[in-house]
């Protein structure tokens, strides 16, 4: 007899724990914490990630010296022409059509120059990724609106979070950059091939592995329930108390990613519509969640100004 929907669930669950602090675990490990066999086992993450319940884990560089990415959010007349043209661009890394302010989102390996109204740009902070609580999303909302009207800005100190390292070097040469290449989307990857692929040995492949942390933020997407039951949202956030925002938003039962760039705080979140939009014509804008909490936010001087706008679409190119 398969499992109920929730049982499985909850096995999902326990892989994302799992490769939140083990990435590069072996199926057979994953296995026996899953009471199943390795086959199953290698199944099962298939089948989540398929569903779009988990990602395999993934990188992305941190900021340095010698290790630069530029984000900048435009207004374009046409920003699904740009978006088709910047495809074949090999300086940029990313980019979506995004609702809001800008209607594109780009990140780039070097400064740019756009036909567009540029609204923010600048150098990138490190990426921060939220571990991903185990909630439902009213209950999230209500530990968010809890915190919200809690939070006191006399007792607020910084946490510095969100890490930046533009003033200094890391060693990063070409064979650093292949490795990068390789598990930019699946850290879980085998090495063996890869070294061959490549011509690099193990000494060099294990010496990059030890210190991936060092040079990477390792991130492992979680959505319970399927990605398709959310919306993705870039936010914007003006704030002095960036540290809060970051913690607040990351109670959300999905996984979100934080930047910073200049002085502006930014977040990828994953949200039910229902918690954002309206999905009935007959729906008050007081009644959505999220629109009312930026609203309260505001009011106590917690942001002073915040826009977000849906991601449409995105495109990544190949490292």
């Amino acid at each position: 007899m398969g499992l109920s929907k929730e049982e499985e669930g909850r096995q999902f669950r326990v892989m994302y724990e799992t490769f939140y602090g083990w990435p590069r675990i072996f199926v057979k490990d994953m296995a026996e914490l899953l009471h199943i066999s390795p086959e199953m086992a290698s199944n099962k993450i298939k089948k989540a990630i398929l569903l779009g319940w988990i990602s395999r884990p993934q990188i992305r560089r941190r900021i340095f010296a010698n290790l630069k990415e530029f984000v900048y959010i435009l207004r374009c007349k046409n920003p699904v022409k740009f978006f088709s043209e910047f495809v074949d661009d090999e300086n940029i890394i990313y980019h979506a059509l995004t609702g809001g302010p800008g209607n594109l989102w780009v990140v780039t390996k070097k400064e740019m120059d756009f036909q567009c109204d540029v609204l923010i740009n600048g150098l990138r902070s490190d990426y921060h990724v939220s571990f991903a609580p185990d909630y439902s999303q009213e209950t999230s909302m209500n530990y968010m609106w809890k915190a919200a009207r809690e939070f006191n800005l006399k007792d607020y100190e910084p946490e510095g979070i969100i890490k930046s390292h533009r003033n200094e070097t890391i060693e990063w040469d070409s064979e650093y950059e292949k490795l990068f290449g390789e598990f930019n989307h699946d850290l879980t990857k085998p090495i063996s091939p890869i070294m061959k692929r490549n011509l690099i040995s193990w000494t060099k492949v294990e010496k990059w592995l030890k210190n991936l942390s060092s040079y990477c933020t390792i991130i492992t997407h979680y959505y319970p329930g399927g990605i398709k039951s959310y919306d993705p949202y870039l936010f914007m956030f003006e704030t002095d108390y960036e540290d809060f925002m970051i913690n607040l938003l990351s109670k959300l039962p999905t996984t979100a990613l934080f930047f910073k760039v200049s002085d502006m705080l930014f977040s990828l979140a994953y949200i039910k519509r229902e918690y954002i939009r309206v999905v009935n014509s007959q729906t008050h804008i007081l009644k959505l969640q999220i629109p009312s909490l930026m609203a309260e936010l505001r009011e106590k001087g917690i942001i002073r100004n915040e826009a977000h706008g849906i991601v449409e679409c995105y495109w990544n190119s190949d490292p």
